[in-house]
């Protein structure tokens, strides 16, 4: 069975494998470059992905030594973790957005004791138990961080175009599930590679950190990016996970539907008395019940659930209540009230 796939247009794609991951791959795509090729992301950071991308790459009458650059979607670990590797071999140039490129450090930090308590001091904040901070540690000694990799070489700018063989790849800088991330317009075909911002099936993650709410309002860029690529013409999207996209405008809008649908919950789902934001998290919906969730699973509901509630104290809708110690928020406007808000996101955010 073949590992790579011709898509038209002169790409190529290949299924890198994420090891533990229900994920399954990230889909690296391959276009040609004057020096070579250039791939949009690298895949996850082991043998058998490694083994996958020379595999992708022989298959399709090339060699890692003839990378010429990886352009990053973002920085997390399916998306970069074999850079270094492919750089070792072909003296590839990295490109990557500059706001993403502050997260390589946490993501390679070393989780010793230190990190541990820290972490616990956010959760308790957050609303945690005792029974969910034991759970924390028991689960996250099975997660290990990711290895140190090449850092990014080059930096990527919003509408900078990059040579490939006759024709050129244009940087779309759509924040949201990540502050850097980026997708990549191919010039004559109109094909986009959407990274993780547009996925066929899956509603990207949108996360952000949780007490204090980050100042940054992850969902509003998020949808206001989903806005500008679903204006845009664009005969295909091709994301790093699932099919491709053949009605981008039409994906666009039933996400930022989802997350209106998400936000409306929300604030419903509110009571009189105001609440923690692990409590807000269990309000959410998600893919199993809040306390059936495993560690990584509730860390990441946490996130988004903090992304939310930071879109819901931007609309005014939701604020957080004074005092030190664990961090409480009330409902402010009635449920009524937030289809009203909802033109907060109708204009396009540029970069």
């Amino acid at each position: 069975m073949n590992i790579s796939a011709a898509i038209g247009d002169g790409i190529f794609r290949i299924a890198v494998p994420i090891t533990g991951s229900p994920l399954g791959h990230t889909l690296v795509y391959v276009v040609e470059s004057p020096r070579g090729v250039v791939l949009v992301d690298a895949g996850w950071d082991d043998d058998a992905a490694w083994d996958a991308l020379s595999t992708g790459l022989e298959e399709i009458g090339h060699s890692v030594t003839e990378v010429e650059g990886v352009v990053l979607t973002h920085f997390h670990p399916d998306h970069v973790g074999l850079c270094g590797r492919v750089r070792e071999a072909s003296g590839a140039w990295i490109a990557m957005h500059d706001s993403d490129r502050a997260h390589f450090d946490d993501m390679v930090a070393v989780r010793d004791a230190e990190w541990a308590d820290s972490q616990k001091r956010t959760l308790r904040l957050a609303g945690a138990s005792a029974t969910d901070l034991a759970q924390f540690e028991r689960e996250v000694r099975r997660t290990p961080p990711a290895r140190p990799h090449a850092v990014p070489d080059r930096t990527l700018v919003d509408d900078e175009v990059i040579a490939l063989a006759g024709r050129g790849l244009r940087v779309v800088h759509t924040p949201g599930h990540t502050p850097g991330h980026v997708c990549f317009y191919l010039d004559g075909v109109d094909v986009m590679f959407t990274g993780d911002h547009v996925l066929q099936k899956t509603s990207p993650h949108v996360g952000t950190s949780t007490v204090p709410l980050a100042e940054r309002d992850a969902l509003a860029e998020f949808m206001g990016s989903l806005h500008r690529v679903g204006s845009m013409r664009i005969t295909r999207g091709l994301g790093a996970h699932g099919a491709v996209i053949d009605d981008v405008a039409g994906r666009t809008g039933a996400l930022i539907e989802h997350h209106e649908e998400q936000l409306d919950h929300l604030h419903a789902a509110f009571g009189d008395e105001p609440i923690t934001l692990w409590q807000v998290a269990n309000l959410m919906r998600w893919y199993k019940p809040w306390a059936e969730l495993p560690w990584a699973g509730k860390n990441l509901a946490l996130s988004e659930a903090a992304a939310h509630l930071r879109h819901l104290v931007t609309r005014g809708l939701v604020a957080a209540e004074p005092g030190e110690g664990t961090a409480l928020f009330r409902r402010m406007q009635s449920s009524d009230s937030i289809a009203q808000q909802q033109d907060c996101d109708a204009e396009p955010l540029r970069a």
